[in-house]
């Protein structure tokens, strides 16, 4: 009596017997070795397949490799989501919505950060440019500032009543001639904790509920376009400390910058909900 094993990989062949059976045997197991070679390429290659439609799948709605909230998601949405303690299963950060305008058009806005039932928003461009004083100064903070004034004067009105009343004011905080200062506001612009997060130079003071938004991380999501201009600087609200003539900036790569106040520099607010 004779035996032969043979393993390949996992699967393992034992025969004990004659020669004619181990020869039948043999061939029996080739064959199932190839059968069951030609059932993995198979299933490997539909888990490919499979991948590959998931990576190239033409997407819902109006989405791109960014994910784009479509525009189904309305303030009664939003609402709900925040009563039921379950808005970051809504929104997230890199979300794109666009609000309606009292002009008839829409304005994009990007989620920077939610949680179960609050969510903070910025403008993915500029509204338009304007200066945050009419001299090189920064006197008085952005709390008297113009710049603070053409956000609540001349953009916020613009926004939709129903999109307006899911706002919750953000509270700002200012030391001012070495008096603090608490306000609050429906729409402002982000200050420089908001985009670049603390400044370990002390080029600006932080704020009570300023953190670096996830959005804000590289410099290429830190550029903005303002209208027919193209790519444009964009001014923050932070002071530049140690200088009474300018505030922080963005500048065109995605950077840091101190600017005079007397500048005309993209305005791209937030609010939070």
């Amino acid at each position: 009596m004779a035996q032969v094993k043979i393993k390949v990989g996992a699967i393992e062949f034992t025969a004990n017997g004659g020669a004619e059976l181990i020869a039948q045997e043999r061939e029996a197991f080739v064959g199932f070795l190839k059968h069951k070679m030609g059932e993995d390429l198979l299933a490997a290659q539909r888990r490919r397949e499979a991948r590959e439609q998931r990576q190239h799948k033409e997407p819902d709605g109006q989405m791109n490799a960014r994910r784009f909230t479509p525009c189904n998601v309305t303030p009664e949405v939003l609402k709900a989501a925040i009563r039921e303690g379950r808005l970051d299963g809504i929104i997230k950060p890199f979300d794109e919505i666009d609000i309606p305008l009292d002009t008839g058009g829409t304005v994009t806005v990007v989620c920077g950060y939610s949680d179960s039932c609050a969510a903070r928003f910025v403008l993915k461009d500029c509204w338009d440019e304007a200066v945050m004083n009419e001299e090189a100064t920064n006197k008085g903070g952005y709390f008297k500032s113009k710049g603070r004034a053409h956000v609540l004067v001349d953009i916020w009105p613009h926004i939709a009543p129903e999109w307006q009343a899911i706002v919750k004011p953000r509270t700002i905080v200012e030391i001012i001639d070495g008096q603090r200062v608490e306000y609050a506001d429906p729409m402002w612009l982000p200050s420089a904790t908001d985009v670049f997060g603390p400044s370990e130079e002390g080029y600006w003071k932080d704020e009570d509920d300023s953190f670096r938004l996830a959005i804000f991380d590289k410099e290429r999501d830190r550029v903005k376009e303002c209208g027919d201009s193209g790519t444009y600087p964009w001014w923050l609200r932070s002071v530049h400390s140690g200088c009474a003539a300018s505030f922080r900036s963005v500048p065109t790569g995605g950077g840091s910058s101190p600017n005079f106040a007397y500048s005309s520099y993209g305005f791209a607010p937030g609010f939070d909900i």
